[in-house]
């Protein structure tokens, strides 16, 4: 395939999905020594990526970089076993939207994108939840839910205003990680908490058992019942835990997603 530069033209014909799984094509073949294409046209491939996905997470650097990571869904027990014996937990709803990651430079929101790395500050312009200037200096970057309130369909709802002219009605962001962050996930929230955001409840427990409740409780309808959610996420409390445990290309080792 022979790449342009003329990037719009280029992306009316390929989808951002494809797009990607065409770079990581290429990629995996000029690793193996067996190149599909040229330097060159390698290049033009990449810089059509970045302009469209930016923040597709197989360009970022290792560790994963800026972009949105999924959660591990593997049991409760399996996952806990590769854990301290004194780790605390932090239990947070998993809201039913899509994943978005906010960036702020000098305090004004500068950057919105999806785990797919595509831009989303078309509809994250519009939804009133996001706040536009916060008190922070430097660089600081926010990640989320993008969902739809009182929406029994929240996550369509959410994917419909990113992949579509979005308007904004009916749209929320809840803030749930502070990128890089010192302390622990409760500093975190009330952090962002302080600058406007809505954050979600969160739940320490220190033994296994109650983590395993929450998560009955959430089963029957018991917990977190006001807002659209699919499950419980259960996050490492400490930082310096967290980053001891590290992520792996897909998701981070220190927080699990527990559904049904």
């Amino acid at each position: 395939m022979e790449y342009h530069q003329d990037l719009p033209v280029l992306f009316t014909q390929m989808s951002v999905a494809s797009l990607r799984a065409e770079w990581i094509k290429a990629d995996a073949a000029y690793r193996a020594g067996s190149p599909l294409m040229s330097d060159q046209d390698f290049d033009q491939l990449e810089a059509q990526l970045r302009s469209v996905a930016p923040y597709a997470p197989e360009l970022q650097g290792p560790g994963g970089g800026s972009a949105l990571l999924s959660l591990n869904h593997e049991i409760f027990y399996d996952w806990r076993d590769r854990l301290p014996v004194d780790t605390a937990f932090v239990v947070e709803p998993k809201i039913d939207g899509c994943a978005v990651a906010l960036r702020y430079v000098k305090g004004r929101l500068a950057d919105a994108w999806t785990r797919s790395g595509r831009s989303a500050m078309p509809a994250i312009d519009l939804v009133k939840s996001v706040p536009r200037r916060i008190k922070a200096s430097g660089t600081v970057q926010v990640n989320g839910e993008l969902y739809g309130v009182g929406i029994e369909k929240s996550q369509q709802d959410a994917a419909k205003s990113l992949n579509k002219t979005p308007d904004g009605n009916g749209l929320a962001f809840m803030a749930y990680t502070l990128v890089d962050a010192q302390g622990d996930e409760l500093a975190s929230l009330q952090a962002m908490s302080k600058w406007g955001f809505i954050v979600p409840d969160a739940l320490v427990c220190t033994r296994d058992s109650e983590v395993m409740a929450l998560h009955r409780r959430w089963e029957k309808g018991d917990l977190f019942q006001s807002l659209p959610t699919d499950g419980i996420v259960v996050k490492v409390l400490s930082h310096d835990q967290q980053q001891e445990l590290g992520i792996t290309p897909k998701y981070p080792c220190w927080a699990l997603a527990m559904k049904k």
